[in-house]
């Protein structure tokens, strides 16, 4: 069997709830690794006719600079409202003052006439509680004409409960991010993997939904010369989910939580669940 070409598929769905979120002040969107959390922000960002004005900032891994983190975000705000004008981005300062940062990038926000939308991705690796202090202070006083969103792997201590009960506050979670039954079919048709309807079924099933878990699945399956048997044995344990869970998951934890993790697991073997962290 030729090796498929693994394809995104429109959900509609998705994406108008993300128009609809935008519509508040704050969005977070919270989902474990592999959930499609930066595909549906891409997708959105890129459509065409695309009205936000966006200021895109990816979060480092292990970010523990308070400072890099608020000059990253200045520079990519300024970048969207173009105020710029080709001068050099601000730099680093023994004696950064980070209430003034956090003033200074409202200050842009406010004063961008057509909005700009602020979109931080993989907050999860913003490891300063200084800096997440601080970003707390910026989203509950964001201007009108401005907006935020945020992905992240879990929750973090942001203090937004006032803007939840506001209103102002809107989550997208791992539970709409999943595949659909119908969505796992069409992507499988994309791909160009031939299954029954029967093995699409029960493929949604036992990767339920999870975004990475169909995209390593319908890897394999381009090459298997059963592909209903490959459905039928494929789990949590298939070498490719495995690798993919240590580099994402285990990997990224410290040395002290990965310790316990080992000591505490059981193997399961074929009967191994999808992650649920």
């Amino acid at each position: 069997m030729a090796r498929a070409t693994l394809r995104l598929i429109d959900r509609d769905d998705l994406l108008a709830a993300l128009d609809r979120a935008a519509a508040t002040k704050v969005t977070i969107i919270s989902a474990p690794a592999g959930s499609g959390k930066t595909s549906l922000l891409r997708a959105w960002a890129d459509r065409p006719g695309q009205r936000h004005r966006l200021a895109v900032v990816q979060v480092q891994r292990d970010q523990q600079d308070a400072q890099q983190f608020w000059l990253a975000l200045l520079s990519a705000v300024r970048d969207a409202s173009g105020t710029t004008s080709g001068a050099e981005p601000p730099a680093a300062t023994p004696g950064f003052n980070g209430q003034a940062m956090v003033d200074r990038v409202l200050s842009e926000l406010a004063d961008a006439r057509e909005g700009i939308t602020l979109v931080i991705d993989d907050l999860h690796e913003l490891n300063s509680p200084e800096a997440l202090a601080q970003l707390t202070r910026l989203l509950t006083n964001l201007a009108p004409n401005a907006h935020a969103i945020l992905t992240t792997r879990h929750d973090l201590r942001l203090r937004l409960h006032q803007l939840r009960l506001a209103g102002e506050l809107a989550e997208i979670r791992a539970a709409d991010l999943r595949f659909t039954e119908r969505e796992t079919r069409e992507f499988l048709d994309t791909s160009g993997i031939e299954l029954s309807e029967a093995g699409a079924a029960l493929l949604h099933q036992r990767t339920e939904g999870w975004a990475a878990g169909l995209r390593l699945a319908a890897i394999s399956l381009a090459d298997h010369p059963d592909p209903e048997r490959f459905v039928a044995e494929f789990s949590g344990s298939d070498h490719a989910v495995a690798e993919y869970l240590l580099a994402e998951m285990l990997d990224r934890q410290p040395a002290d939580v990965q310790q316990l993790l080992l000591r505490t697991s059981l193997l399961f073997g074929s009967t191994a669940s999808w992650p649920t962290c």
